[in-house]
């Protein structure tokens, strides 16, 4: 493992750095403290995506044939690492930039190239994800959303939900079954969908937090033209399972947690409880487990760089900051006292009700994106070896 960069990556992270304090407002920046609030942060997060843009960085890892920088997984996380350092908000277009772009960069058509990647990457285009359904969450092979085709187009019908942003999003890449009669995972295929057309229903899930950014898409004879089908009509498996691959590494969420246990020190000081044993003792374990979870993050960075592709072990990572997490949140819940009880709303919460924000947030990261208990089965059975439990 590599604890240390070179010069010329340095030199990189200090170009990031001037950048962002040249183009980032301090209004924008986020001191660690919960999460953003959906509802009034779109306009910032729309603004920021098109700064990122117009500054070149959205293709930095893209082949310099393409107007990227190609740049190394090791400059890719250092970009990623020193965005959360700087409190940056997200972008409003993340999915599609994140996880549609490049997919489409390596399968799409010469037309979803020319067509969608510009106004993706700009956020002219919004897209969200339409992958699980009701019964097809972690078995998502056994969607049932279908897509029959007729006089050269697809018909689409079928339910989506836990589509986050498809309230606002102009396109969704959606998993449908084009053969009923495939195994599962060779019976599927990707599509573009229109989200504004007649045959699409877009209804917001209102959530513990308040806000309804998870949502359920309804689709009842949804028009899809031939060329927005991504790839083959049945490699929507192949497809999605590339998408997942372009997730980012866990060293790019290590100042998160960094900044989250100096906000909470802050916090218990200010609470008039910083010197009691059992707050002290919590706050200096979260501090170990930042500093763990770095690390970690460091040693599968290495392993990026040398060309090694990420394996089973990648769940260590999601279930060691999801729960790590929850630790946290939990403690700055409890150093709180009765203030804690408070809603995200309340005029009382302290920081604006965003600890509030964050700890019910923090129970649904051990949940989304494959839960503790798959992800400790995948670690048992994938990592040690362990034989299948009955």
């Amino acid at each position: 493992m590599d604890l240390s960069f070179t010069p010329e990556e340095e030199a990189f992270r200090a170009e990031v750095r001037a950048w962002l304090d040249a183009n980032l407002p301090e209004a924008w920046r986020h001191r660690g403290v919960g999460g953003y609030r959906e509802e009034e942060d779109q306009g910032i997060q729309r603004e920021w995506q098109r700064r990122l843009y117009e500054g070149g960085w959205l293709k930095l890892a893209w082949p310099r044939e393409q107007g990227g920088r190609g740049a190394t997984p090791v400059m890719r996380a250092i970009f990623d690492e020193e965005l959360t350092r700087a409190g940056a908000p997200p972008i409003l277009g993340r999915l599609g930039v994140t996880l549609l772009a490049p997919l489409l960069s390596v399968y799409g058509s010469e037309w979803q190239k020319q067509t969608y990647l510009e106004k993706i990457l700009s956020g002219e285009l919004i897209f969200c994800q339409g992958f699980s359904e009701p019964n097809a969450g972690s078995d998502l092979a056994s969607l049932q959303t279908r897509a029959e085709r007729r006089d050269g187009r697809w018909v689409v019908t079928g339910q989506k939900t836990w589509s986050s942003g498809a309230h606002y999003a102009d396109r969704s890449f959606l998993l449908a079954r084009t053969d009923p009669t495939a195994p599962p995972h060779r019976g599927i295929g990707m599509f573009l969908v229109d989200m504004h057309q007649p045959g699409v229903e877009v209804r917001p899930i209102v959530q513990m937090t308040g806000s309804g950014e998870f949502c359920e898409i309804f689709l009842s004879g949804a028009v899809v033209e031939e060329r927005d089908l991504v790839g083959g009509p049945t490699e929507g498996w192949k497809m999605a399972m590339s998408t997942f691959g372009f997730e980012r590494s866990g060293l790019a969420n290590a100042p998160r947690f960094e900044r989250a246990v100096e906000a909470l020190a802050e916090l218990a000081r200010g609470r008039g409880v910083g010197d009691d044993p059992v707050v002290r003792q919590r706050v200096a374990q979260a501090k170990i487990e930042a500093h763990v979870f770095r690390v970690n993050g460091l040693r599968a960075l290495t392993r990026a760089q040398q060309g090694q592709v990420p394996g089973p072990e990648a769940s260590l990572t999601k279930l060691f900051w999801s729960e790590m997490d929850k630790r946290i949140q939990e403690t700055a819940i409890a150093v709180q006292g009765l203030y804690g009880a408070l809603g995200p709303r309340s005029s009382w919460a302290i920081d604006g009700g965003r600890w509030q924000l964050a700890w019910m947030w923090s129970q649904a990261e051990t949940i989304y994106a494959g839960s503790s208990e798959i992800q400790r089965n995948i670690i048992a059975e994938r990592v040690l070896g362990l034989p299948r439990g009955r």
